[in-house]
């Protein structure tokens, strides 16, 4: 990273536009692709303890709100701003419960959350009038929450959290902004249980600036 700003401010100077705006909100939205592709109907054995009598469980029929982000930045230095951001999810899938005959005994409809809350280091490496580049880096906590339960019957964990921003592009005025990001979002409680994997590969919104 370190690398990538001296290579652009050699190359394009950015440190020569004086930061006229030093605050900046920010709302976009993400996809759900990663998930999408990956998640398909999943068997789960010995859920019991989530559906009386069952000797198994099958999630199927997932569905996916997109990511939603909103973001407060401090244009700290032409080249360098702090923040935090808060970035929300939703996921939904049907659960299907059989016996040990292979009835099914139950249908229940299953959710759980991801909201995240992460500050964030926005390095902006090349910076012209109406348009910039940048890449940033986030580091946080993850509420998993929803009406799935683990084994504890706790709806709620507590995870780390990480948003990895390769390259955005900014583009407009003085004060309205719209971006475009590439990169993703991640979130686990442990090495067995992660709650986002390169989520909201890409990411688009628009910003104020005062």
């Amino acid at each position: 990273m370190v690398t990538l700003l001296v290579c652009g401010f050699s190359a394009f100077g950015a440190d020569s536009l004086a930061v006229a705006t030093r605050h900046e909100i920010r709302l976009g939205g993400g996809d759900m692709m990663f998930e999408t592709l990956i998640w398909n109907n999943q068997i789960h054995k010995d859920y019991s303890w989530s559906t009386p009598g069952a000797t198994f469980n099958e999630k199927r029929n997932y569905v996916y709100s997109p990511h939603i982000a909103a973001e407060y930045a401090y244009h700290l230095l032409p080249w360098l701003s702090l923040g935090v951001m808060v970035d929300f999810q939703v996921t939904g899938w049907k659960l299907y419960s059989y016996d040990s005959k292979g009835r099914e005994i139950a249908v229940t409809n299953e959710n759980f959350t991801n909201l995240c809350i992460l500050p964030t280091v926005r390095f902006n490496y090349f910076r012209r009038e109406h348009v910039g580049l940048y890449s940033a880096i986030s580091a946080g906590i993850d509420f998993n929450g929803g009406s799935e339960v683990d084994g504890f019957g706790r709806h709620v964990q507590l995870g780390l959290a990480a948003d990895l921003r390769f390259i955005g592009v900014t583009l407009g005025n003085r004060h309205w902004w719209g971006y475009a990001e590439l990169g993703g979002i991640y979130a686990l409680r442990n090495k067995n249980c992660m709650y986002l994997m390169n989520s909201e590969i890409f990411r688009v919104g628009a910003s104020y600036k005062f």
